[in-house]
């Protein structure tokens, strides 16, 4: 939005716990800022706008997670399709070939436990330690070798992308795997997230994409104020469909997640802002969620259920910049041509008509 700066300011902020934990609006997925005080205001003519400067944040939640990590294994084993569940560990992982070696464990051992005998592991693209931007395809594939006669039929996996009870369903291992995604949660389901070839006591396995280290790359800072920000309908919820309509937007910012941190630095030039005409904002209430609204998964190794965000070292700094916009009458005003006319005194003290502009 056009307009004359009128007066500037900066907020500094930061959602890290100090001494006692805060409120349930003081954790880094959801924090609150109130001006109890020192309320951001403006008068009729102007705006306010809110910019973001800059933010940081550790990366303490890990690239292999419950939201990219869940696969299904479906087969016929005596005339009865049978569903497993597999999961990648979650954790980081240095290259897309570890990330497939460990897949290919868990696919393994999936089916052995359902065949009562061993799999031998062969040809496995990419191989362990296969960097992307090698030479080299990154589609996966492996070949599995039963030492006994194969009991399994009409094998499947399956990589699921679609809602229910269990949050984890509506996954993107479909990404990280190179894979279809699945949207049908019926164990009948006949489709395969990869191709699957069965020829004696050998199953080969072939996705067809490639694939990828990093399924979150941005975090999706919101801010609740009203503002004219717009955004496609499907980003940051996951209950939209991926279509272009366009919806308003509390989106404040876009910021980049890196193998250490999410950070981004900017100036009073920024490209992430928003302009509201509400006259005075006495909150402000930020959300940190990924592309498709969820919030960042949480690292409890121990299993004991502790909170990272209100007992350990997830949090984030900021910096926010808040300006008074002048932006003149409103549109209901007339903003129409007119003409101006200059008079002088003649020779005898008589005011006439000398010139006129305008039109």
């Amino acid at each position: 939005m056009a307009g004359v700066l009128s007066t500037t300011k900066a907020i500094f902020s930061s959602t890290q716990q100090s001494g006692s934990v805060g409120s349930s609006l003081s954790t880094f997925t959801r924090f609150k800022i109130c001006f109890t005080s020192t309320p951001l205001t403006c008068k009729n003519g102007q705006v306010n706008k809110i910019s973001l400067i800059q933010f940081n944040a550790m990366r303490n939640w890990y690239t292999v997670n419950k939201f990219n990590s869940k696969f299904y294994v479906t087969y016929v084993k005596a005339g009865v399709t049978i569903r497993d569940e597999g999961n990648i560990p979650h954790q980081d992982y240095a290259n897309i070939g570890d990330v497939a070696t460990a897949f290919t464990a868990v696919l393994k051992a999936i089916l052995e436990t359902a065949q009562g005998a061993v799999f031998n592991a062969a040809n496995q693209a990419p191989i362990a330690g296969f960097k992307t931007g090698q030479t080299g395809k990154r589609s996966y594939g492996v070949e599995l070798t039963s030492v006994n006669t194969l009991a399994l039929s009409n094998i499947r996996v399956q990589f699921p992308q679609y809602h229910d009870a269990d949050d984890t369903n509506f996954n993107d291992s479909y990404v990280l795997m190179g894979g279809k995604r699945i949207t049908d949660s019926i164990i009948s389901n006949p489709l395969s997230s990869m191709k699957v070839t069965i020829a004696g006591n050998k199953v080969t396995f072939k996705a067809p994409f490639p694939m990828v280290l990093q399924t979150q790359p941005f975090m999706y800072l919101s801010l609740n104020v009203s503002n004219d920000n717009l955004q496609t309908a499907n980003l940051g919820n996951i209950n939209a469909a991926i279509d272009e309509h366009v919806t308003s937007s509390c989106f404040l910012g876009k910021i980049p997640i890196q193998n250490e941190y999410c950070a981004i630095q900017l100036d009073e030039s920024t490209p992430f802002f928003m302009t509201t005409s509400q006259r005075t904002v006495t909150e402000l209430l930020f959300q940190c969620l990924d592309g498709h609204g969820r919030a960042f998964p949480f690292v409890d190794d121990v299993g004991d259920g502790e909170n990272i965000e209100t007992q350990g070292n997830l949090f984030s700094d900021m910096i926010i910049r808040h300006e008074v916009m002048d932006i003149g009458s409103d549109g209901n005003v007339l903003d129409a041509p007119f003409k101006t006319y200059n008079y002088q005194l003649n020779s005898v003290g008589k005011p006439q008509l000398v010139g006129g502009g305008g039109f």
